[in-house]
């Protein structure tokens, strides 16, 4: 859309913020009538399953946030708990919504170096440990839930802090204005300060989206200073990468703006979703004591004062990029924001309250 060009990508070309469009193809006799029984079933389909959805939503809160409550003093019975319920019911939630299966596949990006089994990668994150994903949709904060039961957080680039957030919270900032600093009231953490805490106490491992907002998943956006302060070898924890696309024909899963519920409606309403989750093998993330900057891939690192301002968070993002085949954007946190007012005022007439 010409109006919001201004949100394209210079160097890349891509729009970063809109909800993409299917490709079109020339539908064939089946397309026709699919589209057709799509019209009555899947009104039905939607209702049927969003109600499932909302059940099991209930049963996560009440299972796990108010029942759960009565284990908190018994620490490992706690953790096992919630790990549980957390897995369980986040996984049926996704099933409700439509993803039936998740493809997960752990991926080298050395040449000639065969397949790893995805398990491998799963039974090494522990308490302490850092996930890095790309962020586009609610769907993938259910993923990391179901998956590993992880302190969520929000990232704030003028402080280079974190704050810990709920499971509920990382669903809520799904796609909302990225905020810059932190109010007065929250307390925020280094990345350091949340690892020590989190390995001490077992809370489980960490869920950071460097970016600080989502994106259509097309390409990534500039990421936080999160991890500015680091410097290689990384041996205090490990690091985890991970991207997440989804393969639609019609509607997209993921979600940038506009009606949270209205998409999450049009999103029970397809047949099936699907969501592909890669994994950087663990021997090649940047805690690995194997880990080097290698030479070659200099032409696809961001600028060099980037690189000298923030070398971890630099190869993070090429190594994101590699693993999920996206391309990098000079856009970012404080676009997104100008983005969101523009996008409200031109289509309510007013600028949505922050």
């Amino acid at each position: 859309m010409e109006k919001f060009s201004k949100w394209r990508d210079a160097s890349t070309g891509i729009q970063p913020f809109l909800t993409p469009m299917p490709s079109r193809t020339n539908a064939n006799i089946y397309a026709k009538i699919a589209f057709m029984l799509g019209i009555i079933l899947k009104p039905i389909l939607g209702i049927l399953k969003l109600l499932l959805t909302f059940v099991t939503a209930i049963l996560l809160f009440l299972l796990v946030d108010i029942i759960g409550l009565a284990l908190k003093n018994f620490k490992s019975v706690y953790r096992t708990y919630h790990y549980i319920f957390t897995s369980l019911l986040s996984r049926l939630s996704l099933f409700f919504m439509g993803f039936y299966w998740i493809r997960v596949e752990t991926v080298s990006l050395r040449k000639g170096r065969p397949s790893i089994p995805k398990l491998r990668q799963i039974s090494g994150v522990r308490p302490g440990d850092v996930i890095i994903c790309n962020w586009t949709s609610y769907v993938e904060v259910l993923y990391l839930a179901f998956r590993f039961d992880p302190i969520f957080t929000q990232v704030y680039p003028s402080s280079n802090t974190l704050r810990p957030i709920s499971l509920w919270t990382a669903l809520w900032l799904t796609g909302s204005y990225p905020e810059d600093k932190p109010p007065s009231s929250v307390k925020t953490y280094s990345l350091q300060e949340l690892v020590r805490e989190a390995t001490i106490n077992k809370l489980g491992p960490i869920v950071v989206f460097p970016e600080g907002t989502t994106s259509n998943g097309r390409a990534l956006l500039k990421i936080a200073p999160t991890f500015k302060s680091l410097s290689l070898p990384i041996e205090a924890f490990s690091i985890h990468i991970l991207t997440a696309r989804y393969e639609y024909d019609n509607f997209s899963p993921t979600y940038t703006v506009g009606n949270k519920f209205w998409h999450f409606v049009m999103l029970c309403s397809q047949y099936f979703n699907v969501l592909h989750v890669k994994i950087l093998a663990p021997e090649e993330s940047l805690s690995s004591p194997n880990f080097a900057i290698p030479s070659a891939q200099s032409s696809v690192l961001p600028s060099p004062s980037i690189i000298q301002d923030d070398v971890i968070g630099s190869q993070i993002l090429n190594l994101m990029g590699q693993l999920g085949r996206m391309r990098k954007t000079n856009l970012g946190m404080e676009d997104k924001k100008a983005f969101l007012d523009f996008y409200w005022e031109k289509t309510s007439g007013y600028a949505k309250k922050k």
